[in-house]
């Protein structure tokens, strides 16, 4: 078995507005959500190539409005990218030898205050459930 890096290369960051809107659009069929307490991730299965990179997964992350100052948000950004790191390796396997990315954003809805402790208990479960989807190879469900 090869070695897991907990890395988070630049090649799967979304940053393609055309890749982050649709996910924010309301009447797409095409886009999943999974809920768990205070994190929401919005998720999409797009061609690869339309990705522009030939990353398996592009995930952004969205700390939300309560983050009352840049520095706050910031914070939270960086929490939600290492939580990420942590626990991406089961989305990484659901999506290995599949011929279309995950484009997804994972958005935190809970208190600055407390954000540490929901984001490590709250984001594992819900890349799980995705991941659990992904196997399960339907089609996203509504809400």
């Amino acid at each position: 078995m090869a070695e897991r890096r907990n890395t988070f290369p630049r090649a799967h960051r979304l940053k393609r507005r055309r890749l982050i809107r649709p996910l924010f659009e309301r009447d797409r069929a095409d886009v999943g959500r999974v809920s768990v307490k205070v994190v929401q991730v919005r998720y999409r299965l797009v061609p690869r190539a339309e990705t522009g990179t030939g990353a398996p997964v592009q995930v952004g992350f969205a700390p939300g409005r309560r983050a009352r100052t840049n520095a706050g948000r910031t914070r939270l950004r960086r929490l939600m990218r290492e939580t990420y790191r942590l626990h991406q390796h089961g989305l990484l396997d659901a999506l290995d030898g599949r011929p279309d990315s995950l484009t997804a954003m994972v958005l935190f809805r809970g208190r600055e205050e407390t954000a540490a402790e929901d984001l490590r208990r709250d984001l594992p479960e819900a890349l799980r459930r995705l991941e659990a989807r992904l196997r399960a190879g339907g089609p996203p469900p509504a809400a």
